[in-house]
């Protein structure tokens, strides 16, 4: 009983991150407070719904108890009144969506697992919950989403190692717990803090013989077309 308690604070505690990471992306894209919570909401409960729809899994965590919801609009209009007295700079934005990225894609993993999922669909599973309302709100933004950017940040890859330490955990004791829950979480929050601070990154694709263009050079090559 105290795990699912704790499962469900820490549930509740992911939706109010995301829901201020929304919130605080906000400034400069003239919203009023209804497009901030609209923001909240979908950057805190659409990872979520996608993964509830893609298990089949009816009603959507935030149908069947709207304490979720409540929770996405109450922490997008704290954030909203916040933000006119304490200046948010990109870096609190990008603690707090490390933190929305460790504790969503591992309560993800866990409600796959709980919902009969093969292992390899749960791991895909905690990724999409990680990362797919972080979309969504970089994309009403008007900036290009995180997870696709390469620019020295890993992101997808941190919520894909903690799903994979979790499983090999998981399947050598055979049941999960908090300690479980919080040593992953650290691996996906570490990791893409890590690679925030040390700039690492994934292997880029490149053709031989295909020089690539740097920023500048792409940018100058748009405004000659121009």
């Amino acid at each position: 009983m105290i795990y699912h308690e704790f499962i469900y604070i820490a549930d509740l505690l992911g939706v109010a991150v995301f829901a201020v990471t929304g919130a605080i992306a906000a400034p400069g894209k003239r919203l009023d407070i209804l497009g901030v919570i609209v923001l909240g909401i979908v950057t805190s409960l659409g990872g979520g719904t996608i993964r509830d729809i893609s298990l089949d899994l009816h009603p959507v965590v935030w149908v069947e108890d709207t304490t979720y919801l409540w929770v996405a609009i109450g922490s997008s209009v704290a954030a909203f009144f916040a933000s006119r007295h304490i200046s948010s700079p990109r870096r609190s934005l990008l603690f707090l969506d490390a933190l929305g990225l460790a504790l969503f894609s591992i309560l993800g993993l866990q409600k796959a697992l709980a919902a009969g999922a093969p292992e390899e669909v749960a791991v895909m599973m905690a990724v999409i919950t990680g990362v797919a309302g972080g979309m969504i709100r970089d994309l009403l933004t008007g900036q290009i989403p995180l997870v696709l950017q390469r620019n020295g940040e890993l992101y997808a890859t941190c919520a894909l190692l903690g799903a994979l330490a979790y499983i090999f955990a998981y399947s050598r004791l055979g049941e999960a717990s908090p300690w479980l829950d919080i040593s992953t979480m650290a691996i996906i929050f570490i990791s893409r803090m890590a690679s925030l601070v040390a700039g690492l990154q994934l292997p880029e694709f490149i053709v031989r013989g295909h020089r690539l263009e740097s920023p500048a050079e792409a940018r100058n090559m748009e405004s000659k077309e121009l």
